[in-house]
């Protein structure tokens, strides 16, 4: 029976594969962001790596770096203008941002992770017509290089992993436990992904040559375009060695 005939409760099933293989492929991307310390040194205890990263030249940097509080330490921004009231018109605009950091001891990781939110709406006139507008945002991940940059080279000399992490509660006391290894997602992904096409081909019946292409097709596309923005994120990195 052809797809659009059936009942769409075969959907379900099929979508939650889906967003099982989107967040699996999402937690071992990140992982393969984790940069290690060079050659054989003596890791720093937690301790001393929470007083040097204190003790960093906070002089030029608009935010500082001090102890957290569901985390080991934190930097955390804020930027929320007042209300502002025109004579027909009224909007407000926000902006926050936290980056998180939690040292596991006992894998001699730092962890981090950064989160955004804002917000903006405007009710009022613009000119002669009614204008309603607004908008809200979300973003948590990976925190942005440049802002890490001196904690990560600290962390690195101290014979420390640095690992950014997906969800923020990954890099807070709490959620610490709930950090799962990379070969874990590295498996879940594709078996979730070639799961979800095995379902697709029962559901859908038999299918001709022309399918099989078209499936075929679709898959290499989609880890082709995967293995690009990998590479792409990892700094385009050799594959070989002459």
């Amino acid at each position: 029976m052809p797809l659009l005939d059936q009942s769409l409760w075969w959907l379900a099933p099929y979508v939650l594969l889906m967003l099982l293989m989107v967040h699996a492929m999402l937690e071992f991307t990140v992982s393969l962001l984790a940069e290690r310390p060079r050659g054989r040194r003596k890791p720093a205890t937690a301790s001393e790596l929470r007083q040097r990263l204190l003790s960093l030249d906070q002089s030029d940097q608009p935010y500082p770096l001090v102890e957290g509080k569901d985390c080991d330490l934190e930097i955390s921004w804020e930027k929320v203008e007042p209300v502002h009231h025109s004579r027909f018109a009224v909007s407000k605009n926000a902006f926050r941002g936290r980056l998180r950091f939690l040292l596991d001891e006992t894998r001699r990781e730092l962890l981090m992770n950064q989160v955004t939110s804002s917000y903006y709406y405007f009710l009022g006139f613009s000119g002669w017509l009614p204008r309603l507008a607004g908008y809200a945002g979300f973003q948590a991940g990976p925190p942005d290089s440049f802002l890490t940059k001196e904690i990560r080279q600290v962390a690195l000399r101290s014979g420390w992993t640095v690992r950014p992490v997906l969800w923020w509660f990954q890099a807070s006391r709490r959620g610490r436990r709930r950090l799962q290894a990379r070969l874990f997602w590295g498996i879940l992904y594709p078996f979730s992904f070639f799961l979800g096409l095995i379902y697709f081909v029962v559901v859908a019946g038999p299918l001709v040559g022309s399918d099989w292409l078209l499936l075929v097709g679709i898959s290499a596309i989609w880890w082709c375009v995967w293995g690009v923005l990998v590479w792409m994120l990892l700094g385009f990195p050799a594959f070989w060695h002459r």
